[in-house]
């Protein structure tokens, strides 16, 4: 066993099922895939995680409110000590439904909201749906669960950030996590919807500004995985030191098979939970090599002469993925992005950020 990390944190994506059709889906969510896990197999997962020293599982879909074994899964989960968290749309939310899941000790619950309301119900194809969701939060509140509003920065909503920080505030969420779009499933698709460099920076500049306003008022603003890195814009404490796909997290998909990160295509799998154990999948020595190997001769051409390249490990690997095929090249870095549009014949950007000091 030459690794020697623990995967702490498990993303389960228990359905590829969805009652939406999201245009920025990046899994591409909609029907069950072929031979989803057993209730069986699933509870068997479960009873592999203690070993493990996990600390989390992250229950996605899909749409995991659709998964039947939910209530099960949970309640083994909940028996092993281990806590779970669940990321929904918020369509099929209830009053009733989230007292069940207040019951079953769910440790946090993420709904997606992607923009106002004409906005939101547009990316998610039901008329509606914003206002359902906000309609949930007052419910979600009483019964104590924490609660993580998810908004995925798109071309659609750049401008409509502040607005949307003013109902979190209203609405006494705590927790607000924004990440850009990426460049898969769905996502990859329409065009529509993707970042250009200048609003990539603005999206930057917005979570820059707002944030200690924000944590007066009671919000904390969380830049994701795949914001950043190492500008003034970076305002993550401590600073991004690389993806941490197969060094202390993974995911498994609702067919059994296990991926560094869900955001991943299906592509890049390191082995199935139907024909061993996750234990020895975490610990294969060939297992997530393009993160448990890295080294900077690694770095794509993006990321080879940036000063950050051994810190920053390339960026978010699924966003390197998704724009250009390979890891440890993320074009959509904010120094990345000030960088290029410095060296542009325009230079018309009005950004003038300094390098964060991280020596």
């Amino acid at each position: 066993m030459d690794y020697e990390g623990f995967p702490y944190i498990i993303g389960w994506e228990l359905t590829l099922a969805c009652n939406l059709r999201c245009a920025h889906c990046g899994s591409s969510a909609g029907e069950v895939r072929q031979r989803e896990l057993m209730l069986s197999e699933a509870l068997h997962i479960c009873d592999q995680l203690p070993d493990l020293l996990v600390q989390e599982v992250d229950f996605t879909g899909g749409e995991p409110l659709l998964c039947m074994n939910l209530a099960p899964i949970s309640a083994r989960l909940r028996k092993l000590g281990i806590p779970f968290k669940l990321l929904t749309n918020g369509d099929l939310l209830t009053p009733e439904l989230v007292q069940r899941l207040c019951d079953a000790g769910l440790s946090g619950l993420g709904i997606s909201l992607d923009g106002l309301p004409h906005t939101h119900d547009r990316i998610r194809g039901k008329k509606g749906l914003f206002n359902h969701v906000r309609s949930q939060i007052e419910e979600i509140h009483k019964a104590n669960i924490p609660l993580t509003i998810i908004t995925t920065g798109n071309s659609l909503n750049i401008d409509e950030l502040p607005a949307l920080m003013a109902i979190m505030i209203e609405e006494g969420v705590r927790f607000w996590q924004i990440q850009p779009i990426f460049p898969l499933g769905r996502g990859s698709g329409n065009d529509w919807l993707r970042l250009s460099d200048r609003d990539y920076l603005r999206m930057g500049d917005f979570i820059a500004q707002s944030a200690d306003q924000a944590v007066e008022q009671g919000l904390e603003i969380m830049p994701a995985d795949s914001c950043g890195y190492f500008t003034s814009l970076d305002t993550r404490d401590p600073d991004w030191r690389g993806c941490p796909a197969g060094l202390f997290a993974c995911g498994i998909t609702s067919d059994g098979h296990i991926k560094g990160c869900l955001s991943m295509p299906d592509a890049i799998t390191e082995g199935c939970l139907r024909e061993g154990q996750l234990w020895d999948v975490w610990f294969d020595e060939h297992a997530f090599a393009y993160n448990r190997h890295f080294n900077n001769e690694h770095l794509g051409n993006n990321c080879s002469a940036c000063w950050f390249g051994e810190r920053c490990r390339g960026g978010c690997s699924a966003m390197s993925y998704g724009c250009t095929g390979g890891f440890h090249n993320d074009p959509l870095c904010y120094h990345r992005v000030e960088t290029r549009q410095a060296l542009s014949p325009a230079g018309s950007m009005q950004h003038a950020h300094t390098r964060k000091n991280v020596l």
